[in-house]
């Protein structure tokens, strides 16, 4: 056992000696070198003459499971997706196909009837890059005359940022080889220099993907450009760019054609409402006008990219939707309930649409915004006037009172010094004030959804109001985030199985489904003919619930679903303090401090807050809050990180034993670059 044990340990030393030679060289950590590749990262048929023809440099061949029919049905949905071979890459639009019979007859043909529009939208911009995008005909490169064609395509690349990345067309070939039972895909793009080829591809006139399935084998191949040496891909090294593009490209055909084999299915199924491309050219054209100017004057305490291009999306859904269901900007006013930050707000209103943006609280954000936006940004609490108009039946015997009668009360919180804290168990008496729904009807911060007929509402992560606003009698969009009820508490709903027709959730048994679920329920009962979409936003919950159109289907009254829904008598509780924040009324028994009253262990000074009865030891809070103090991100979203500037170690006789202090403790906090932007204070002090 001892001589098993020192063996492995002899391993582990020499593994380690190793690393260290080898780390790092040149490229720094994460890049490749030739040491570093695993042997299937080895171009294997560099040497062998192409069964594409004399000019072809085979690089990588691999052995497979799946059939031809696999391979093809795989490959064809890449031609069409080829953001699946890269992430810089949006799209692409097929602009030209031609299809071919089994006797190699071409017995169909399309052309896009955008063939000779702008790329997007149709609309020029001077910062986007395009090369030879004019240049919509086949092109056809030197190959085995066995290879007869299935499927011709020229498709237009659009990347993600075409201010940075060119957009291009590019033929794609499915071809067959009958006599080897062969498929092949070809890959031009229409440019005949190597030095304008765009980042995203390799530097190639063409790329080949051979499946023979007589050898069950998968390989790629690279055609040189006329101007490039024939060996150039031949003499290149495995961790050269082209090499790993090719390998990257391989196993990708491998991994979707097995996908295909396996019965793969999508979980979710995007662009249900709206087409996928004018979505992604309306968001290109929103992001390269507000994305810069938003992020670079940012002022919440959030994350910015995120919320930016998170809203910059939403809005292009937005535009692209209303520009199907409504005749012109005019026809139509929006309401964004709980609109938060306001970007979404100030966007569709600086792309000439006409509404408000309301919410509880103001945020530092909107006094940033254009005065036309700022004053379309209201400070209301927001409460529907089912809760304060008279029932019809009470409106019918009395057609002459506006309100119901109702009155409210609001717990008060009062901080002020001369009161002692509430200790938990106490029979101190909630203060509170009444609010007659008379007087909230009238009163100018609060906000009853009275709008006008041709409104439309967004409830973009609406919260509390994501379950009331398909009750509000207008078309909407809601997007649902965190759960609650009618009455405003956390609530958790369940998945309602072959909802609208559907035999299985998108989204499997979660909380987050059965909220969406229970949205899409309650537009249904109010009488809406429901949509659903998956938005492409960078948000995990992204499922958007829409009603535009009534249904056949008799809609309960709104009062009806109400007393369903167990009734909303809780509303008010978020009135004085907005949505999301408690009262004490609102607190669970351990969330009631229960030891200010007491002594402080620590002196006099300090003042007690909770205390809980817990069955962990010692060592174990030590070692976790040693950990916390190393990642105080845990306790807090807003913190990225701590650096350890110094440390001091104590032994069992409180003597200290080791001192650490940082090499860079003096320098500047980011990479020691001074920024007029960054706040700090006293960061001297250490």
């Amino acid at each position: 056992m001892a001589e098993e044990t020192g063996n492995v340990l002899k391993q582990q030393t020499v593994i380690k000696s190793q690393l260290q030679k080898h780390d790092a060289w040149k490229s720094g950590p994460r890049q490749n070198t030739d040491l570093t590749l695993k042997p299937d990262e080895i171009p294997n048929i560099r040497g062998e003459p192409s069964p594409l023809g004399g000019s072809w440099c085979g690089i990588f061949e691999n052995k497979v499971e799946f059939k031809s029919e696999h391979f093809v049905t795989a490959m064809s949905n890449l031609i069409k997706s080829p953001n699946i071979n890269s992430t810089v890459i949006l799209r692409s639009d097929i602009l030209r196909r031609n299809v071919f019979n089994d006797d190699d007859e071409q017995s169909e043909t399309f052309v896009a009837a955008n063939i000779n529009d702008e790329p997007l939208l149709n609309e020029p911009l001077d910062n986007v890059l395009t090369r030879h995008i004019d240049d919509t005909e086949i092109k056809y490169v030197p190959i085995n005359s066995d290879f007869k064609p299935i499927n011709e395509f020229v498709r237009r690349m659009i990347p993600r940022n075409p201010s940075k990345d060119y957009i291009i067309n590019q033929t794609c070939l499915l071809l067959r080889n009958r006599k080897e039972n062969s498929y092949l895909i070809i890959y031009t793009p229409h440019i005949s220099d190597p030095e304008e080829i765009p980042f995203y591809l390799p530097p190639a006139k063409s790329i080949g993907i051979l499946f023979n399935e007589k050898t069950s084998k998968l390989s790629i191949y690279y055609l040189p450009f006329d101007s490039q040496d024939k060996n150039i891909f031949k003499d290149m090294a495995p961790s050269e760019r082209p090499i790993r593009i090719a390998y990257r490209l391989l196993g990708t055909a491998k991994k979707h054609s097995n996908g295909v084999m396996n019965g793969y299915s999508k979980r979710v199924n995007h662009d249900q409402v709206v087409p996928k491309q004018i979505f992604q050219d309306r968001y290109i054209l929103l992001k390269q006008k507000y994305a810069k100017t938003l992020v670079d004057n940012w002022c919440e305490s959030t994350d910015p990219r995120k919320h930016v291009f998170e809203d910059i999306a939403i809005a292009a859904f937005l535009i692209e939707f209303w520009n199907l269901i409504y005749p012109d900007k005019t026809s139509f006013q929006f309401r964004d309930l709980g609109c938060g930050n306001g970007v979404l707000v100030y966007i569709l209103i600086m792309e000439g649409y006409m509404g408000e943006g309301i919410d509880a609280r103001a945020r530092k954000s909107w006094d940033s915004f254009p005065k036309e936006v700022q004053k379309q940004l209201r400070e209301q609490v927001i409460v529907p006037s089912v809760l304060l108009r008279p029932h019809p039946m009470q409106f019918a015997q009395n057609p002459y009172i506006s309100d119901n009668g109702q009155v409210w009360k609001v717990p008060i919180n009062d901080q002020s010094s001369h009161q002692s804290p509430t200790k938990a168990g106490s029979k101190n008496v909630q203060l509170v004030e009444c609010y007659s729904s008379a007087e909230l009807l009238s009163d100018a911060r609060i906000n009853v959804t009275e709008f006008p007929l041709n409104t439309f509402i967004i409830g973009n992560h609406s919260d509390e109001l994501s379950c009331w606003i398909p009750l509000l009698g207008y078309p909407f969009i809601v997007i649902p985030c965190c759960s609650h009820s009618l009455s405003g508490d956390k609530t958790r709903y369940p998945v309602i199985k072959g909802l609208n027709g559907r035999t299985t959730p998108q989204e499997g048994n979660s909380t987050y489904q059965g909220l969406v679920d229970h949205v899409e329920y309650l537009a249904m009962m109010s009488g809406w003919k429901v949509e659903r979409e998956m938005l492409r936003i960078p948000s995990t919950r992204n499922a958007a619930v829409i009603g535009y159109q009534r249904s056949e289907f008799v809609p309960k009254s709104i009062y009806e679903i109400i007393a369903m829904e167990g009734g909303a008598t809780k509303w008010h509780d978020a009135w004085k303090s907005g949505p999301r924040q408690n009262t004490d009324l609102t607190l669970k028994p351990d969330e009631i401090p229960n030891i200010r009253g007491e002594p402080s262990p620590l002196g006099g000074s300090w003042c007690g807050i909770f205390e809980n009865k817990v069955e962990f030891k010692s060592e174990h809070f030590v070692t976790a809050m040693s950990n916390l103090i190393k990642s105080p991100n845990i306790n807090s979203t807003v913190i990225l990180r701590s650096d350890i500037l110094r440390r001091n170690v104590f032994n069992d006789d409180d003597e200290q034993t080791e001192t650490f202090v940082a090499a860079n403790i003096n320098d500047e906090p980011l990479l020691n670059e001074p920024l007029d932007n960054v706040l700090t204070r006293h960061i001297d002090d250490n």
